[in-house]
Parts: structure tokens; C-alpha cells; sequence
């Protein structure tokens, strides 16, 4: 098995944080982003140039399973224990919510307003253009971020009394404003920064942002973080 994508993706870490909690074995491709752009070989598993891609087996590149939240519906199916997918109907809905919600609206507005303007500029040679991800990130704890708080109020996770892929999708996009210095402020978002704390105790999260980290650290990227109140 074969996935494919940079492993700073928040989409790639979702998928691989799901394929950790179930033991699930593949081989990384990390090759495949929009920094560094798309070879033929991957443009030919997935035309639309996104990431990540998955192929279940690479003797057969005429079939893959494009976008993060189908393979990690794949993954679910292919090892169902642990489960990722909270078993109750409500809950299931809930969670499959939280996962769309975090896949469009958070990953646009942290993507696009907070991530890119600090991590692209630095790994391009330009300086950080923190004016306007501080502006990208203000707007989200207003609204999105206060939003996800409230849905927390007397919970631990999102959907239902266990771990599942809301969390995992959820925080894969906090985690890339972590990165580029914007942290969930506990004083003002207790539940939400208490959620982010809550996976990362977890060795199947928390593998991925050390890696993370280290390489950064291997790249020479200093990304301070920024106090936001």
C-alpha cells in the first residue's frame, strides 16, 4: 500500500494519524504538494492535483482512492477495530460533520489566511507575512474556533464520549496554524486548546507533529509564536 502527499498536509496527517490508530502498514510518498508541485506519476492518480492519494496496490495505478476523507473511509473498512466512526447514529452523523466542517471552512480559512502566509513565505526565502495571518487568525477565534468551543461545552471530544475522525480532522488543521505560530489560546478557548491536548497525549498523534518539528528544526525554519489573547 501507497500513500501519497506531503506529510505537513493536514489532509496527509489525517489520513495517517487513522492509518496509525488501526496498524494499518503503508509505504509514504512525500513527494506530491503544492510547494513543490506534481510529477506525471501522481497527476495520473489524481488529476485533480490534490492530496493525499492512496494506492491499496501499486501493481495497479489504474486504481486509486483520492481525497483524505475517502481513504480514511477505506481504512476504516479494511480494519474496523479500533473503530474511528463512533457507532451510534447521532454520533456517527455528528462526527462525519465535524470532519466536513474541518475539511472545508477550517482548512480554507487556516490554509489560505493563517498557514500560507507564514510557512510558504518562509520556505520560499521571503519574510512571514504575519500581519496577515494574525488577521486570518483573529477572524477564526471569533467565529469558527468560538463556534468548535461552544460544541465542546461538557465533552471531551466532539462527537460522542470516544476519540474519532472529528477530533482527527479537526485538530490535523489546528495543527498546521500551531505551526505557523498561532496556538488555540487556552485562557480564551479552554475546551478547544484542552481537545488539542487531549490528542496529542495520544503516541498516534503525537508522532506526527515531532516529526513535524524536527523538520523544521532540520530546515532551519524558526517560527515563533505569536501571543494572541
Amino acid at each position: 500500500m501507497k500513500l501519497f502527499g506531503a506529510p505537513l498536509s493536514p489532509f496527509v496527517r489525517k489520513a495517517r494519524i487513522v492509518a496509525a490508530e488501526k496498524g494499518i502498514d503503508y509505504e509514504l510518498d512525500p513527494s506530491p504538494s503544492p510547494l513543490t508541485g506534481f510529477s506525471d506519476e501522481f497527476l495520473a492518480l489524481n488529476p485533480l492535483k490534490r492530496i493525499p492519494a492512496l494506492l491499496p496496490d501499486p501493481a495497479r495505478p489504474d486504481f486509486a482512492i483520492n481525497d483524505s476523507s475517502a481513504i480514511c473511509g477505506y481504512f476504516e473498512k479494511l480494519q474496523p477495530s479500533p473503530s474511528v466512526y463512533p457507532a451510534n447514529a447521532e454520533d456517527y452523523g455528528r462526527a462525519l460533520y465535524f470532519e466536513e466542517l474541518a475539511d472545508t471552512e477550517l482548512a480554507a480559512q487556516i490554509g489560505m489566511g493563517v498557514f500560507r502566509p507564514v510557512f510558504f513565505n518562509v520556505a520560499t526565502g521571503k519574510p512571514a507575512d504575519y500581519e496577515t495571518a494574525g488577521q486570518g487568525f483573529e477572524k477564526l477565534l471569533n467565529r469558527l474556533l468560538a463556534y468548535l468551543e461552544d460544541q465542546l461545552e461538557g465533552k471531551t471530544w466532539l462527537a460522542g464520549n470516544d476519540f474519532s475522525i472529528a477530533d482527527i480532522a479537526v485538530t490535523s488543521q489546528l495543527f498546521s496554524a500551531a505551526h505557523a505560530g498561532y496556538e488555540v489560546p487556552a485562557a480564551r478557548l479552554p475546551r478547544l486548546a484542552g481537545l488539542m491536548q487531549n490528542c496529542l497525549a495520544r503516541e498516534t498523534v503525537a508522532q506526527f507533529i515531532e516529526a513535524d518539528l524536527r523538520f523544521f528544526n532540520k530546515m532551519g525554519m524558526q517560527l515563533p509564536k505569536q501571543v494572541t489573547a
